[in-house]
């Protein structure tokens, strides 16, 4: 257990640092540039990122305190992560709209390669903590994967569908 407990530690200190100072740094990389730049447009797929590493970050500590606890995930927890889970989706959803249709002559290749870099990192955190596992930092899990050929379900996904069988099994009863 105490293993797992100092990986969860670290996962959420990691989560938390990224979501704090990888926008800081971006931002005072911005700042030093002396160009325009479409600060709505930039801020809103760095946003975008930072909230899902936020999720991130809220998932191992609530995960580390049911291992510390030895209690079950909170009641909440499958209302609050299947609704950070949409509202993912229809986010990144409309930052993408938005991009198509931004206005070539206002917003610079810049703007545009930075809000697609950074909402592409949103689209691969959403899938590494909802759907695939994509990060592997460990020679476990490495060797997993290179043993079974194929991505592992992400932790998080895992949870959600266990916590939504049980409750569709609760609400049968």
């Amino acid at each position: 257990m105490k293993t797992l407990s100092t990986r969860m530690k670290y996962l959420r200190s990691r989560e938390a640092f990224s979501a704090i100072v990888l926008p800081a740094v971006i931002v005072w990389g911005w700042l030093n540039t002396g160009g325009d730049i479409a600060w709505s447009l930039r801020i809103a797929a760095l946003a975008m990122l930072a909230y899902i590493l936020v999720q991130g970050t809220l998932y191992w500590h609530l995960k580390l305190r049911s291992l510390e606890d030895q209690t079950p995930l909170p009641a909440y927890f499958d209302m609050v992560f299947r609704s950070f889970k949409w509202s993912n989706v229809i986010a990144i959803g409309t930052m993408l709209l938005v991009l198509l249709l931004a206005d070539r002559n206002s917003v610079s290749e810049a703007d545009i390669g930075w809000s697609v870099g950074l909402l592409a990192g949103a689209v691969l955190e959403h899938i590494n903590y909802y759907h695939y596992q994509l990060m592997y930092d460990t020679r476990a899990s490495f060797g997993h994967l290179l043993r079974n050929c194929r991505l592992r379900k992400a932790a998080l996904g895992i949870d959600l569908a266990q916590s939504g069988s049980k409750a569709g099994r609760a609400a049968a009863a």
